[in-house]
């Protein structure tokens, strides 16, 4: 990886959903910084889903955007690790507190 490259791939955005929109699908994409903003999904790479995480480097010709197919999955995991320990039955009798 090149020192230029590795600079520019610190830049993650997460596909928050995708819908239809009045000009055709769109993608509600999330940046790191919590902004978020909607783009055409034939402007992202082939496949894309909710929840995907993308990496985004800007250069001379442009934009390119690439999926992390293991930053993705990570993610993904770890957030059903969540989920799956909010969703624990209590144990012995245990009330849940809201």
């Amino acid at each position: 990886m090149k020192e230029g490259e590795q600079q520019a791939r610190r830049e993650r955005w997460t596909v928050d959903g995708i819908e239809d929109g009045p000009r055709g699908r769109v993608a509600r994409v999330e940046r790191e910084d919590g902004r978020t903003f909607d783009l055409p999904l034939h402007a992202l790479p082939e496949g894309v889903r909710e929840g995907d995480v993308l990496a985004v480097q800007e250069g001379p010709d442009g934009v390119r955007v690439w999926r992390l197919p293991a930053e993705t999955l990570a993610r993904r995991e770890q957030a059903q690790r969540r989920l799956d320990a909010l969703n624990a039955a209590p144990h012995d009798g245990e009330e849940i507190e809201l």
